[in-house]
């Protein structure tokens, strides 16, 4: 296969909006395994928040850190019902949703795997 045909085929994958979605839902799942399995939440105690400059900050039942997945997908949601809103204006505005939803997930997901380290 020729290599031009091929990564024109990639591209034309990549540029499909639907994928930016999954990846973002699929990071969202990522992020509530990890807490799930990694951090095991009950109702003891843990850090639910670090801050560089001090430390932790904020502690609170483990149960709590199931907000962060769950902010995350009302991100999604929410980017989803704009993006199709704004759709019919121009595709640019879906990609934008799509692509602020997807960045929310990483930061969400680094979040959660920095608070593995702390907890």
């Amino acid at each position: 296969m020729n290599f031009k045909i091929f990564l024109g085929r990639i591209l034309a994958y990549f540029k499909e909006i639907w994928f930016l979605w999954l990846l973002a839902f699929t990071l969202d799942i990522i992020t509530l395994l990890v807490i799930y399995f990694k951090i095991h939440p009950s109702s003891r105690t843990l850090a639910l928040h670090y801050n560089v400059l001090i430390g932790v900050d904020w502690y609170d039942r483990g149960n709590n850190i199931y907000f962060l997945p769950t902010a995350g997908l009302i991100i999604i949601f929410a980017n989803l019902f704009a993006g199709n809103l704004l759709k019919n204006r121009d595709d640019f505005f879906n990609f934008l949703a799509a692509s602020a939803s997807l960045a929310a997930q990483v930061i969400l997901l680094s979040a959660v795997l920095f608070l593995t380290l702390v907890n």
